[in-house]
């Protein structure tokens, strides 16, 4: 019994191990097999829905040629995407066209002003985005003045008038504020009377195209008017408080050679090929016929298209009243013909009674037109006006024609070009000058 009862016991012991040892062995297989169907799975699940990391972008050396506004804001917005700067400028001082002077008043203090009155609208949302970028602070800035129609009147309007604008508004509203590009604001202003001509459609054409409405662009114009009525905000003047290099040359200079940027004074580039080993792509941000210069042997048909602008002057004429003269508003619209070329006088703050007259579309010689504005001053302010300085910017802008044929937005390997003057929606103006560096590809 107990040899039977030891056999029956190693013989159940047997019995169990190799059920376990079976059942081992099945289990091993259905693990091998369910390992291979996952597998599979995960290789088809892995091979349909892998995820590609976006690749950084590699760091650029970007050479910025030219340091007015369009020069600044293309240099800010490189350092923003990560890329190295240098930035080239052939004067001494930053901005270009809108640019900070040294002048002597008649009792011969030296103060600071402009090259030239400049106004911004609130339309004016990239330039006043990058300023805010670099860290303007634009309330003790810019003065924030609302546009009312009595703004531009300078006699008193007739019932008639009034309803030959609402006529006028109307029918450039039911045509989506545009028109053919053959059109001139002239030709656009059929159905404005006289006074509506005279008080509020030419300066505005004036002081936007810098072109006499019966050239200017109606095209142009009625875009322009659009966006700068859009909303009660855009349509306000801003009308800068200290001299422009503050405005944002000097602050743009500063926030990039905080963050490493290289700005780079009095240096004339005379050819890009020095340039090409150095870095790997170039924004040409030079006054056009510069940059037809620069460009010749590269893109000898955009050179081309360049050539043939035409431009337009804008003269302003300082002038120093008597310190106990003050003006209603920070801005006057002015009765203008040939003998009382301004448009526009403009007080500034950094002297009292120092008042800055405008001339768009000027034409003549600086002395003549100096002469000219200072008896209209006197005739239309009631005040004696000493000359304080009178600065005429050539070549101010382009010529805002119907029919004009802008050089094209040029992105070549390695190069961009940009500039108020490349083809854009808006005229020679600041914000068309930033809008073009805004949207330059590198």
């Amino acid at each position: 019994m107990a040899v039977h009862t030891k056999t029956t016991k190693e013989n159940r012991a047997s019995i169990n191990h190799a059920r376990l040892e079976a059942a081992s062995n099945a289990s091993c297989k259905v693990a091998v097999v369910e390992e291979a169907r996952f597998a599979n799975m995960s290789s088809k699940y892995m091979h349909a829905n892998t995820f590609h990391f976006p690749q950084p972008k590699p760091v650029k050396h970007i050479a910025v040629i030219g340091a007015g506004w369009a020069g600044l804001a293309a240099a800010v917005r490189a350092v923003q995407a990560g890329h190295h700067v240098t930035l080239f400028e052939a004067s001494r001082s930053l901005g270009g066209r809108a640019r900070a002077v040294d002048v002597t008043l008649p009792n011969g203090k030296s103060i600071t002003l402009d090259n030239g009155q400049h106004v911004l609208l609130g339309a004016y949302r990239e330039t006043l985005d990058l300023m805010q970028t670099v860290g303007v602070d634009l309330n003790p800035t810019l003065t924030r003045m609302p546009i009312a129609l009595s703004t531009f009147q300078t006699q008193r309007w007739s019932w008639l008038d009034y309803t030959s604008l609402a006529a006028s508004l109307i029918g450039w509203g039911l045509r989506g504020m545009t028109c053919p590009d053959s059109t001139t604001v002239l030709a656009l202003s059929k159905r404005a009377s006289p006074k509506v001509f005279t008080d509020l459609i030419e300066p505005l054409c004036l002081s936007a195209l810098n072109t006499a409405p019966a050239e200017a662009s109606g095209r142009v114009f009625l875009r322009v008017l659009k966006d700068a009525f859009s909303s009660r905000d855009s349509s306000d003047m801003l009308i800068p408080k200290v001299d422009l290099c503050r405005v944002f040359p000097s602050h743009a200079s500063s926030w990039l050679q905080a963050r490493g940027a290289g700005v780079r004074l009095g240096i004339r580039v005379a050819s890009l090929l020095p340039l090409q080993n150095e870095f790997d792509h170039m924004v040409v941000a030079t006054p056009p016929w510069e940059a037809a210069r620069l460009l010749r042997d590269i893109a000898p048909d955009w050179a081309a298209s360049v050539d043939a602008l035409a431009y337009r002057a804008i003269a302003t004429v300082y002038a120093q009243s008597p310190a106990d003269f003050k003006m209603p508003k920070p801005m006057l619209a002015l009765s203008s013909d040939a003998q009382n070329p301004a448009q526009f006088v403009f007080a500034r703050r950094e002297e009292k009674g120092l008042l800055a007259f405008v001339v768009s579309d000027s034409k003549g010689e600086r002395e003549e037109l100096e002469r000219l504005v200072l008896a209209q001053g006197k005739a239309i302010l009631g005040v004696a006006l000493q000359p304080v300085s009178t600065i005429v910017e050539k070549r101010a802008t382009f010529a805002c024609t119907a029919q004009i044929k802008r050089p094209a937005k040029l992105s070549l390997a390695g190069l961009s070009v940009v500039g108020d003057y490349v083809d854009g929606p808006y005229p020679s103006t600041i914000e068309g000058a930033v809008l073009s560096a805004a949207q330059f590809k590198l």
